[in-house]
C-alpha cells in the first residue's frame, strides 16, 4: 500500500519504537525522529511517486503498519534500489521477502525497470538473506561506504536483472 499522510502517525511511533535496532543499519536513524520530518520526507516522496521516481510503499500485516519497503527509481537508466525495514514484532513472517517480491515485479512490469539493486551493510544478515531470497546476486562490496553514526560500514551489493538467471 502506498505510505500516505493518513500513515504517517503510525510510521512515526513504529520507527521510534525501533530507533535502537534502525541506527546500528541506518543513517536517517541516526537524529531526532519527528512527525513532521516523517511527513516532509513522505510528501517528497509522493511527489517523486508522481514523477515515476519513487514507489514508496508501507507493509500491512493483519490490518496492522509494520513497515516500509520502497524503491528509489532512475527512469532513464531504468534501474532501481529497495530499501526496507520492518517491526522487530513482525519480523520472521516472510513479510520483506513477499513484499519485495510483489514490489520486485511490479517496477520490471509498470516502469520497465531492467536492474534493481539491494545495499545492505555486510553485518545485517537479516537484509542481505531477504535479497537472496528475492533471487539478487552478491556482486560485490563497497568498503567502508556506508557512514552510519560514528561508524562506517562495509556494504554488499547485490542486483537483480529483469529476464535473466543469476548465473548469467
Amino acid at each position: 500500500m502506498l505510505r500516505e499522510r493518513w500513515t504517517a502517525e503510525t510510521m512515526h511511533r513504529l520507527a521510534v519504537a525501533n530507533i535502537d535496532r534502525l541506527r546500528v543499519w541506518e543513517p536517517w536513524a541516526q537524529g531526532e525522529q519527528t512527525l513532521a520530518a516523517l511527513v516532509a520526507f513522505d510528501r517528497l516522496q509522493l511527489l517523486d511517486w508522481v514523477d515515476g521516481r519513487c514507489v514508496p510503499t508501507a507493509i500491512r500485516h493483519r490490518g496492522e503498519l509494520v513497515g516500509t519497503i520502497s524503491a528509489r527509481i532512475d527512469p532513464y537508466h531504468r534501474t532501481a534500489e529497495l530499501g526496507y525495514w520492518l517491526d522487530a514484532r513482525a519480523e520472521g513472517h516472510g513479510l520483506v521477502t513477499a513484499c519485495g517480491a510483489v514490489l520486485r515485479d511490479h517496477l520490471v512490469a509498470a516502469y520497465r525497470v531492467v536492474r534493481l539493486e539491494i545495499r545492505a551493510a555486510v553485518q545485517n544478515r537479516r537484509s542481505r538473506a531477504v535479497a537472496e531470497r528475492l533471487g539478487f546476486t552478491h556482486e560485490g562490496t563497497l568498503r567502508a561506504a556506508l557512514p552510519v553514526g560514528a561508524d562506517r560500514h562495509d556494504i554488499a551489493v547485490y542486483g537483480f536483472v529483469a529476464g535473466s538467471t543469476p548465473d548469467d
